[in-house]
C-alpha cells in the first residue's frame, strides 16, 4: 500500500516536471519568435533567406523590370512576414512574366543554369548538350504576350484567305505553339529552382529557431536554478546538482514542448488507474 502511495506520488511529480519543463519551451519559443520585431533584419525570421536571394538574384534582369531597383525589400518582405510558399513562388513567377521583354531571356536563362556564372566551366559534352528552352522560342512568346496579334477579319460569310494563306497561316501557328511551349519550359524551370530554394530555407529556418529556443530555454533553466539555489540556501542538495538538474531540463524544454500536455495526461490517467487498483486491493 505505502509502495502504491510513493508511486503515485513520483508519477505526479513527474508531470509537474514534464509540464514545467514544457512551458519554459514554450516560453523560449515565443521568446525567440518575439525577436524579430527586436534584432535587426528580422531576426531568427531571416534565417534561411539567403538560399531564396540567391535564386532571386538570378531572376534579377526581369524582377528589376518588374518592381523596379528596390525589388528585393518587396520580395523579402514576404519571406520576413510568413507569407505562404505556393503564394510567395506563384507572386514571382508573375513578376518575372511581366517584366520579360527582348533583351533579358538569354540573361535570364544563364543565370538560372548558371551557364553564364564567373569561372565556370562546361565540358564539352555539357557545352554541346541543347538548352532546356530556346531563347527565340521565349523572346517570341514575349513578343505575343505584349502584342497580341489581331483577330481575322471576317465579311459576311467565312474569312476570305488568298491561296498562299493557308501554308502561312500554318507556319504561324507552329511558330506560336513553339513559342508558348517555351514559355511553359521556362516557368517550370523558374519554378522548379524557387521550390527547391524555399525547401531549403524553411529547414534551415525551423533548424536555427529550434537551436535559438535552445539556448533561450538553456538561459531560462539557468536563471530558475541559479534563483532556487540562491533563495532555498538551507537546502540539502549540492548547488551543483540543482545547475545539472537545471541544465537537462533546459535542454529538454524544446523538444518536450509539443508533447508536453500528452505526457502529463498519460501520466495522470496512469496515477489515476494506480490508485484505483490500490483501492481496489
Amino acid at each position: 500500500m505505502a509502495d502504491a502511495t510513493v508511486a503515485t506520488q513520483l508519477i505526479d511529480h513527474a508531470g509537474a516536471v514534464i509540464l514545467a519543463t514544457g512551458a519554459v519551451g514554450t516560453a523560449a519559443s515565443a521568446l525567440v519568435d518575439a525577436s524579430r520585431g527586436i534584432l535587426p533584419n528580422g531576426g531568427v525570421s531571416a534565417c534561411g533567406y539567403k538560399h531564396i536571394k540567391t535564386v532571386y538574384e538570378a531572376l534579377e534582369p526581369a524582377l528589376s523590370v518588374a518592381l523596379g531597383r528596390s525589388w528585393e525589400p518587396v520580395l523579402r518582405g514576404y519571406w520576413l512576414n510568413g507569407t505562404p510558399h505556393e503564394q510567395q513562388i506563384n507572386t514571382v513567377i508573375a513578376m518575372v512574366r511581366l517584366g520579360l521583354n527582348d533583351d533579358n531571356p538569354q540573361a535570364l536563362l544563364d543565370r538560372l543554369l548558371d551557364t553564364g556564372a564567373p569561372g565556370v566551366k562546361l565540358a564539352s559534352s555539357e557545352a554541346s548538350a541543347p538548352a532546356p528552352v530556346e531563347v527565340a522560342s521565349l523572346k517570341d512568346a514575349v513578343r505575343l504576350i505584349k502584342n497580341p496579334p489581331p483577330p481575322p477579319l471576317e465579311a459576311d460569310g467565312p474569312v476570305a484567305l488568298k491561296a498562299v494563306e493557308p501554308e502561312v497561316t500554318a507556319t504561324e501557328a507552329h511558330r506560336t505553339q513553339q513559342a508558348f511551349d517555351a514559355l511553359g519550359r521556362f516557368d517550370a524551370l523558374v519554378r522548379a529552382r524557387l521550390e527547391a530554394a524555399f525547401e531549403l530555407a524553411d529547414h534551415d529556418y525551423r533548424a536555427k529557431a529550434r537551436l535559438s529556443a535552445a539556448v533561450v530555454s538553456l538561459g531560462l533553466a539557468w536563471v530558475c536554478g541559479g534563483a532556487f539555489v540562491y533563495a532555498d540556501a538551507a537546502t540539502s542538495v549540492p548547488p551543483q546538482t540543482v545547475m545539472l538538474g537545471a541544465t537537462i531540463l533546459g535542454l529538454l524544454a524544446v523538444p518536450l514542448a509539443p508533447i508536453a500536455k500528452d505526457l502529463t495526461s498519460a501520466l495522470r490517467a496512469a496515477s489515476d488507474a494506480l490508485k484505483t487498483v490500490t483501492n481496489k486491493g
